[in-house]
């Protein structure tokens, strides 16, 4: 009997989550987010049940859910008063299908970042002190992980299938296929 009534608290709670999906205009971005957090779940493919599991479990996908469903405020706003999306998470910008983010702990606010944009715990990608034709934030290209801690900031770009190591402060521009470490940053190897 018990095992019952907490099915239906819990089917209560993730109700309005469900819904917001299920009515959300971009359900594909949020598909291929939800396929980067599948390896930490029972699920191999994306279904409501394994969204329902990464909310409950993946605290950071909650927010990057929030983020993509930012359109349908009513839902997304009860939604975040059962499964309260973490505070200690940022999101702004405009950011590709296949985002995540590892930890708990992010600042994440490119002008533009494409797809398959990993960030570890701790990393700050925001704005810088000079804007060039009015933009001050990084434009990231697409399959790009910035390892824990590291910083990119400012009116830069950072190319396509980049790695930016632990630590990194990154405030100029990074050409594709690049692996880059350090403060001041330092290409170390061209990816292939």
């Amino acid at each position: 009997m018990k095992e019952k009534i907490l099915l239906w608290i819990l089917f209560i709670f993730l109700l309005p989550a469900d819904l917001l999906y299920l009515i959300a205009e971009n359900k594909s971005v949020i598909q291929k987010d939800l396929e980067k957090y599948l390896g930490g779940t029972p699920y191999r493919k994306v279904s409501l049940a394994a969204l329902n599991y990464t909310l409950l479990y993946a605290k950071s996908f909650r927010n990057i859910f929030y983020y993509r469903t930012q359109k349908s405020i009513f839902l997304r706003n009860i939604s975040r008063l059962f499964i309260k999306p973490l505070e200690t998470i940022e999101i702004e910008g405009e950011i590709g299908e296949g985002f995540s983010i590892s930890h708990n702990y992010a600042v994440i606010h490119p002008e533009r970042a494409g797809r398959n944009l990993s960030v570890g715990h701790g990393v700050t990608i925001g704005k810088g002190n000079k804007t060039v034709n009015g933009r001050a934030y990084p434009i990231i290209g697409d399959n790009v992980a910035i390892s824990t801690n590291a910083v990119v900031f400012g009116c830069i770009t950072i190319g396509n299938d980049v790695r930016i190591g632990a630590g990194a402060i990154v405030n100029k521009d990074v050409p594709d296929h690049c692996t880059v470490v350090g403060n001041p940053f330092r290409i170390i190897k061209r990816n292939e």
